[in-house]
């Protein structure tokens, strides 16, 4: 009986600690000891942030780009966009479509010579294709921060083989 009892408690046992739990979304990221882990960059990028619209999402875009190895910097209002070009050195600009056209001729009058990627928030078939058209790199689904991430991959490219081609 006794032996009956331990076998019975043993099967148990293992079964009990081989049982999973079922978790929710978002669930796992939660857990002590468990977070999101970011890739960090080998190769940090100048950024800066211009979103007139929407503040937050520029601050949170800023933010996440810090934890992935970049060095965003976040203005706002045209006077400070300008400024920022003439003091510092940046790699890609981030900006609304609509302020894009405005800020072209500051930006080739930079001595950077920074990628202008415009950010389509809310935009038609038409005008994602326009942009599509029109700039080298864009994000077209702000919410996504791999979009970010691709974009600013793709305009290192450009700028890169931009450089190579003029030497």
């Amino acid at each position: 009986m006794r032996r009956l009892i331990l076998a019975l408690s043993l099967i148990s046992g293992i079964a009990l600690l081989g049982i999973t739990t079922a978790e929710a979304c978002g669930d796992k990221s939660l857990r002590i000891g468990r977070g999101i882990r970011f890739k960090r960059t080998s190769h940090p990028v100048a950024i800066l942030i211009f979103i007139p619209s929407n503040a937050s999402r520029a601050t949170q875009l800023q933010s996440v780009l810090k934890k992935v190895g970049h060095k965003p910097n976040s203005v706002q209002g045209v006077d400070a966009v300008t400024a920022a070009l003439k003091s510092g050195q940046y790699d890609v600009i981030f900006t609304d479509l609509v302020a894009a056209a405005s800020l072209e001729t500051q930006i080739a009058a930079s001595p950077s010579k920074p990628v202008l990627i415009p950010v389509v928030a809310e935009g038609t078939k038409a005008e994602v294709s326009a942009a599509q058209k029109q700039y080298k790199c864009f994000v077209n689904n702000p919410h996504i921060v791999e979009r970010y991430l691709d974009a600013i991959d793709e305009a290192m490219r450009s700028k890169v083989h931009l450089l190579t081609k003029k030497v």
